[in-house]
């Protein structure tokens, strides 16, 4: 075996996102029975996604505000980044599929997913909100969602959804803040950003992500830009 000190960070770097898509191959369809034994007992695939960096915990207590606001965060602050992004990863082949399927960019399904659910398929909201997009049930079954925790059901429906609101906000920013507080809260603040704190935080959460996946995606397909719905080009708002 090649001593480590031999090995160029480049290469270590490509070998881990090679164990990451093989592992993605094999564990897309993968599903715990027990959302509370899946918590506490279901093993991951923990490898170093290239090109990403160290995320900012997610802060333990979310501030009270209008019941429009449907999410809390469920991404454990205690977990490594490195094990959020290697779960999510694992879902490479879904993600890809609902991402053609819609015309959206793979990396910013990504991006939402890590932030809604840190790559659980098990998360369950106290709203409600469940599955790795953590789709509230009216927005599930309008999507024709039987099983929000099976993970295809889940970001085909999630993606169909953050397509909708792409495509009705013209704007990446805009869209993303409706997907967490909800069309309503955005157009009720004037077409704005809400002021409410979960949502002005998620907003740029989501947004950093996008972009550190978008160079992992890169970085692994050899391209000089990742492939699919150029989400990047949208007007962002700005205030």
């Amino acid at each position: 075996m090649t001593p480590r000190s031999r090995r160029t960070p480049h290469a270590r770097t490509r070998a881990h996102l090679l164990i990451a898509v093989a592992a993605a191959t094999c564990c897309a369809q993968a599903r715990p029975v027990d959302a509370q034994t899946a918590r506490s007992t279901s093993p991951h695939v923990v490898v170093i996604i290239g090109g990403l960096v160290e995320d900012r915990a997610v802060d333990d207590v979310v501030p009270s505000r209008p019941e429009s606001v449907s999410r809390v965060l469920q991404v454990d602050p205690r977990q490594p980044a490195s094990t959020v992004k290697a779960r999510v990863m694992t879902f490479l082949p879904l993600i890809e599929e609902a991402a053609r399927a819609v015309d959206i960019d793979s990396a910013l399904l990504m991006a939402v997913i890590d932030v809604e659910s840190g790559g659980d398929p098990q998360a369950l909201s106290k709203q409600g909100a469940a599955g790795l997009m953590q789709l509230m049930p009216a927005t599930g079954r309008s999507y024709g969602v039987a099983d929000p925790f099976d993970p295809r059901q889940n970001v085909l429906a999630g993606a169909r959804f953050l397509r909708t609101l792409l495509t009705r906000f013209d704007s990446l920013e805009l869209a993303l803040a409706a997907y967490n507080a909800g069309e309503y809260a955005v157009r009720r603040s004037g077409g704005a950003i809400p002021r409410y704190r979960e949502t002005e935080r998620y907003v740029p959460q989501v947004v950093e992500r996008y972009g550190h996946y978008r160079q992992a995606v890169q970085f692994m397909r050899g391209e000089a830009n990742p492939a699919g719905y150029a989400v990047a080009r949208l007007p962002t708002h700005s205030r």
